[in-house]
């Protein structure tokens, strides 16, 4: 994968960090990536530059991998969540963990499977976004097409009852596909 892509770490072993950092450029070469060491070191870089991946480790003093994970899905869904951990070796936690919407966990002594975990979850995310884009642009086209049905049912030179049953049946159209203002939707993050 040629492009650049921003890795954000919760990892509190720079040690650890350094080997998962090597671990994870054996998937994607051109990463950067962004460590933090503790809450206010995560929360202050993920509001800094929002991460194509994050890469965290369960236990750290004072803070932990799951409250973390909550906190991203929280304000950024999207963002593939890895636990890269020597702890989460408990199955009911990695079951939990994952359930909670992590993307997929690593332990530090199989580093060796992070390089296919991060290309499946980029390549499960990246999917996810063009559904999601796709839709976005149905939606425009159908609300475009909405837009004209009612300004040509405006101009029709018919009975005003008529006209008005038209004009609420596009109401109801709208309605039915929860179709927005073109202004009221919003822009793609990704």
């Amino acid at each position: 994968m040629e492009k650049v892509y921003n890795i954000l770490m919760l990892e509190d072993s720079e040690s650890d960090a350094e080997l998962v950092k090597r671990a994870a450029k054996k998937a994607l070469p051109n990463a950067v990536f962004s460590i933090a060491t503790n809450k206010k070191e995560f929360i202050e870089r993920l509001n800094w530059q929002v991460p194509h991946i994050i890469l965290s480790d369960y236990h750290l003093p004072g803070y932990n991998g799951l409250d973390a994970m909550f906190h991203v899905r929280k304000t950024h869904q999207h963002i593939p969540f890895i636990f890269v951990t020597g702890t989460l070796n408990d199955e009911e936690k990695v079951a939990q963990a994952i359930l909670d919407g992590a993307s997929g966990y690593v332990l530090k002594d199989n580093l060796r499977s992070l390089k296919d975990l991060i290309y499946n979850v980029l390549e499960a995310e990246e999917a996810s976004f063009l559904a999601i884009e796709e839709g976005r642009k149905k939606m425009r086209r159908a609300n475009l097409r909405i837009q004209k049905l009612t300004a040509i049912l405006e101009d029709l030179n018919v009975e005003e009852d008529k006209k008005t049953i038209l004009l609420n049946l596009v109401e109801e159209l709208k309605n039915d596909i929860a179709i927005t203002p073109m202004a009221e939707q919003s822009a793609p993050t990704s």
